[in-house]
């Protein structure tokens, strides 16, 4: 029993007249007896055409839809394709093999188009925080249409996630002396150990104790290259950002800082000794929520 010619082409039944030159164009491609050397590439080809020369003329299409295969003996007694290459159309034939075909085309009546660009390659690549952040190169090697593609790509400083990069000619091939297509990247920063982002300021939680907190103290932190000491001012509460300013990442929009976020951390051991100088310095010291009206309140 034949098959239905949209299942062959791949579209739905009411797939319109460019959905279907489309499909048809891929299988064409893949099956054409020139390109594919497969044993059943020349069966699979007929039968692309077969569905194609039906499902693209309106008045066979209709008859096919309303009769089935049954139309195709009414059909088949007309004159044949026009086309050039075994019923497939000059358009068809263009895309299948490029700028082998020449300016001249062989469908009769088809006006000869001129190079044609190729199409865009898309490739989502992940890379480490540091480069996204200072720049550098990154390795590529993933598997195109038309083989393998493997290059070093040049990382701007201050890309982030969702960021593209285009490299130019590593796309598709071109038609009738076009050029190539480009390659499309979409980027993924992974994220990084103890540093974060905001778009181009940098950020780091630093832990402090409770004495460096209450009496000040001089830290050191690491910067995305090298270290700084940074002051902790007597009182500093946890939270509070320190900024050292263009220390974070330089970006083609301009430089960001670079921000130390304290965070306080509280012993969770003490000996008897040391749980009983903190006891006695908190019965002597001011309650910090003393001036809170809600405390005030409840003192009542």
């Amino acid at each position: 029993m034949a098959r239905d010619y949209y299942e062959i082409l791949g579209v739905a039944r009411d797939a319109t007249a460019d959905q279907i030159r489309s499909a048809h164009r891929k299988l064409a491609r893949k099956y054409h007896p020139d390109l594919n050397k497969a044993s059943n590439a020349a069966a699979m080809f007929k039968e692309t055409q077969d569905a194609y020369d039906v499902l693209s003329d309106t008045a066979k299409r209709a008859k096919y839809d309303r009769f089935g295969h049954a139309s195709d003996q009414q059909s088949n007694m007309g004159g044949g394709n026009a086309g050039g290459y075994g019923g497939v159309d000059a358009d068809t034939l263009e895309s299948i093999f490029g700028n082998f075909m020449g300016g001249g085309g062989r469908g009769r009546g088809k006006r000869a188009r001129g190079p044609q660009p190729g199409e865009d390659l898309t490739s989502t690549i992940q890379i480490g925080f540091m480069t996204a952040a200072l720049g550098g190169m990154h390795h590529i090697d993933l598997q195109g249409p038309a083989g393998a593609i493997v290059l070093d790509v040049r990382i701007p400083p201050g890309i982030s996630s969702e960021g593209q990069l285009r490299v130019r000619g590593k796309g598709g091939a071109g038609a009738g002396g076009g050029p190539s297509g480009d390659l499309v990247l979409s980027v993924k920063v992974a994220p990084h150990p103890w540093f974060r982002r905001d778009d181009l300021d940098i950020l780091l939680d630093v832990p402090i104790s409770i004495v460096e907190a209450t009496l000040g103290a001089k830290v050191s932190v690491p910067l995305l290259q090298g270290s700084a000491e940074i002051r902790i001012e007597p009182g500093t509460p946890s939270g509070r950002k320190l900024r050292l300013k263009a220390k974070g990442i330089q970006g083609s929009q301009g430089v960001g800082d670079f921000y130390a976020v304290v965070r306080i951390e509280p012993p969770t051991k003490l000996s008897k000794e040391d749980a009983d100088v903190l006891r006695d310095l908190g019965e002597r010291l001011p309650s910090p929520r003393a001036g809170e009206p809600w405390a005030q309140l409840q003192a009542k």
